[in-house]
């Protein structure tokens, strides 16, 4: 991947404007098309695979479990959003070993290090070491460590990076900082797919957001030691404040 690839596909403007329409629709959606986006046909043949594939127990409190399980099967059949979030420091993303008494079979997702955030991506130009973000709940019940629906559809929308975990330098954030003599957007995930994730439907991505919402919290550092020659030590943005 190239560093031109990692600039943001979209202009501040378009992205801005989009995410201004995005989240206009949501809040500001009359109550016929608010329940079309939050209460999908019982029909959907994504609920009953989203249901049975979910890797976690779901904490299912006001939310529509349809919904919930229409977004447990874009997260874990289709976006394989895990892929890039699961958390290393918790052990590896699925089962080695189906031999083993006690083990899942092969495959199975290690629930522990679901979605937990912290996997090393590489290193950009000034410095800064991008990770994975811990896409759990913290203990405001919000996923993503306490973002809104309005935040996550920005981000989905534009790439903002709320937790400015890596700004241009001389700045200095949670991973480090990225020089501003590449063309590079600092301020958007430069990693994460949002430009691509973006352009799902609305209800889509509501799903998407109220299935995370009902995961359980993952905390660092874990039980695995992470070998700092392999990648450098998580950055203070991964470890998640839980529900006591």
């Amino acid at each position: 991947m190239t560093l031109k690839q990692l600039a943001p596909p979209l202009g501040a403007v378009a992205a801005l404007a989009a995410a201004s329409l995005t989240l206009n629709l949501v809040l500001t959606a009359p109550p016929v098309a608010h329940a079309q986006i939050t209460d999908p046909s019982p029909t959907d043949y994504r609920i009953a695979i989203g249901k049975r594939i979910a890797p976690v127990k779901l904490t299912i409190k006001n939310q529509n479990p349809e919904l919930v399980y229409i977004g447990s099967y874009i997260v874990n059949a289709q976006a394989d959003c895990n892929g890039c979030h699961t958390a290393p420091d918790y052990g590896p993303e699925f089962s080695k070993d189906p031999t083993t008494v006690g083990v899942p079979p092969f495959g199975t997702v290690n629930p522990n290090a679901y979605l937990g955030g912290g996997a090393f991506f590489g290193t950009f130009p000034g410095g800064a070491n991008i990770f994975a973000r811990n896409l759990t709940p913290d203990y405001t019940g919000l996923p993503e460590g306490g973002h809104t629906l309005a935040e996550f559809l920005n981000i989905m929308a534009t790439g903002h990076d709320y937790d400015l975990a890596h700004p241009f330098c001389p700045a200095m954030g949670a991973e480090g900082c990225i020089s501003n003599d590449f063309g590079i957007n600092a301020n958007v995930l430069q990693i994460m797919p949002w430009a691509t994730f973006g352009k799902m439907s609305l209800p889509d991505l509501v799903a998407v957001w109220t299935y995370l919402s009902t995961i359980p919290c993952v905390a660092h550092p874990g039980p695995v030691e992470i070998p700092t020659t392999v990648q450098p030590p998580m950055p203070s943005i991964i470890p998640n404040v839980c529900p006591k």
